[in-house]
């Protein structure tokens, strides 16, 4: 028997996580903070959100060892199992991935073929160009911008290409291993200890104060674990910007709600 529900014409949001897992858990947070005209439980979107980590191997060991196809595949796999509930409540799905360097070309492009024959049920929200729509709007594109990401984001350019194409300079922090580190580190990387740790919150603030002197007009957070560390919006008068509440403003649009005025983070 189909339960009756108030949000039967909203499409399910599908969040494809475990990319890392806390930045999920934060994108789910998001979503549930920032949905409009909620007043009880029944009034919230529907989500499913896939956390299967051991499933997706780390995307930035997977560019550097030419195997893109293992976490595309993996990720459409997972996606492709949610079909059967978008056809048993007859609506279809809004999918949001949590995780920058998943969106570099041999892996996205491997993942939007594989979701390809699925495009009449579900649909992929694309995080870098939400970000950069999002940046046009606030700086004007002869400026600079700061990225702060993985060296699989930095490496294959997800946010230079894009920005310069619109004639913004891109600057990265000097040291881009730190920055790796301080996701990484076995110990007190975000990753390891799923948010902030004395020593991989001094890194990124230095690196703050680094692109700030550079003179950037606003700072990317290009890797979705880096605002668990980094909650503010500003830094010094920049704008710090965030995809991931971008991503779960799209998402929200796209399963039929208009988001909030201004997004809490």
């Amino acid at each position: 028997m189909k339960v009756n529900s108030n949000s039967l014409d909203s499409k399910i949001i599908v969040i494809a996580g475990g990319v890392g897992p806390a930045a999920g858990v934060d994108l789910h947070r998001l979503i549930i903070e920032n949905t409009p005209l909620v007043y009880k439980d029944q009034d919230h979107l529907r989500v499913i959100h896939l956390s299967l980590s051991d499933l997706i191997p780390d995307r930035t060991e997977s560019l550097k060892t030419h195997t893109p196809h293992i976490p595309a595949l993996n990720m459409a796999s997972l996606i492709e199992s949610i079909i059967p509930t978008c056809h048993y409540y007859h609506t279809h799905a809004v999918v949001g991935i949590p995780c920058n360097t998943f969106h570099a070309e041999p892996i996205f492009s491997k993942f939007l073929e594989a979701m390809a024959p699925f495009k009449e049920t579900i649909s992929v929200i694309n995080m870098i160009e939400e970000t950069i729509n999002h940046l046009s709007q606030i700086v004007e594109h002869n400026e600079s911008i700061g990225i702060m990401s993985t060296t699989g984001t930095r490496t294959f350019r997800l946010y230079d290409n894009p920005l310069e194409k619109r004639g913004y300079k891109v600057i990265h922090p000097a040291d881009q291993e730190k920055i790796h580190s301080s996701i990484y580190h076995p110990d007190w990387g975000i990753k390891a200890v799923s948010g902030e740790s004395q020593e991989n919150k001094l890194i990124l603030i230095d690196a703050l104060e680094e692109l700030y002197q550079k003179g950037v007009k606003a700072i990317i957070l290009g890797c979705t674990e880096i605002p668990l560390v980094l909650k503010a919006t500003q830094y010094k008068g920049i704008p710090l910007v965030n995809p991931v509440v971008l991503l779960a403003s799209a998402l929200i649009k796209g399963a039929g709600r208009e988001t909030l005025p201004f997004i809490k983070e």
